[in-house]
């Protein structure tokens, strides 16, 4: 190994070997962006959000200063909590929230939970949601 990497091809090569590693990671990660699963995670109250829950379903959207898919995600929340009565838009910022980011494994932001009535988590998400995924996960708990 030492020698193969002495060489200035062999050092390109483990470059280039990484560098394809990294790639397919950040596709398959990206793969699952916006799709929204099934999650039966613990309950959250009006004291978590720091506001009332809707009467149908709180869309819970974690962000961080610096993300740059977040205020997307923002507009299409806000404007799908906006059309749909009984429903409402919480946005967290991860930094300021630690024990609910432990207590629900988000892991990156954007992260979003929809909520049923009662608070208990129904389905979530990460990364760029557009807004037929998020209408879609919507109709599922309100309507499942």
């Amino acid at each position: 190994m030492d020698l193969l990497l002495g060489h200035t091809g062999g050092r390109l090569l483990l470059v280039v070997a990484l560098l394809a590693v990294a790639s397919l990671a950040l596709a398959l990660v990206r793969r699952r962006d916006g799709v929204f699963r099934a999650d039966d995670g613990p309950r959250l109250t009006a004291a978590d959000l720091g506001r009332p829950l809707g009467a149908r379903a709180t869309l819970v959207q974690f962000s961080a200063p610096g993300c740059a898919t977040c205020p997307r995600v923002r507009r299409v929340l806000a404007g799908l909590a906006g059309e749909q009565s009984g429903v409402v838009h919480v946005e967290l910022d991860a930094t300021e929230h630690p024990d609910l980011v432990r207590r629900l494994g988000v892991l990156r932001t954007p992260t979003v939970l929809v909520l049923g009535p009662r608070g208990e988590v129904r389905a979530r998400t990460s990364g760029a949601v557009d807004g037929a995924q998020a209408a879609g996960a919507l109709l599922a708990v309100t309507h499942g």
